[in-house]
């Protein structure tokens, strides 16, 4: 069956039509709009790069490596009972404000090829310390207070 044939629309219908119309496509522009934006910050935070190091490859790795150090010595004179979140924030804390020019110092060491294989030791060193105190806070943390709670056994 054949529908009806509709009857024509009034001047205000055609008016509250287009205005919907306009309303929807302003809304979708506004959105589409954040959405791309904000993809694109992302997409550049995570692989997009930084100009290089005004220090140049060699002293920011060297920067990077001593940032290590002062982590592992930070988390090793505050270890002891506290839970795997507080001591990853006290090393990776300790860290700062090096590792944040991480990808200056990558973009140094572009052309330099000991110096990027030297950089991808250092990060390599970063993330072993830091599963070294993940380790350290999930296994030996809780018995340690174990042992806290309990006599020391006889000679």
């Amino acid at each position: 069956m054949a529908r009806p044939p509709r009857p024509p629309m009034t001047p205000a219908e055609r008016h509250r039509l287009t205005g919907r119309r306009a309303g929807i496509a302003i809304f979708a522009a506004l959105v589409s709009g954040a959405t791309l934006l904000w993809t694109i910050q992302i997409l550049t935070t995570v692989w997009g790069s930084a100009p290089p190091s005004p220090a140049g490859c060699a002293a920011g790795t060297a920067r990077l490596e001593q940032a290590v150090e002062r982590a592992r010595l930070a988390y090793a004179t505050g270890s002891g009972d506290e839970d795997e979140r507080a001591a990853l924030a006290r090393y990776r804390g300790a860290l700062e404000p090096e590792w944040a020019e991480r990808k200056a110092v990558e973009a140094a060491c572009q052309q330099d090829s000991v110096g990027r294989q030297r950089l991808k030791d250092v990060v390599a060193l970063r993330y072993a310390e830091e599963h070294a105190v993940r380790y350290e806070s999930l296994g030996l943390a809780p018995l340690r207070r174990k042992l806290k709670g309990t006599p020391p056994s006889p000679p």
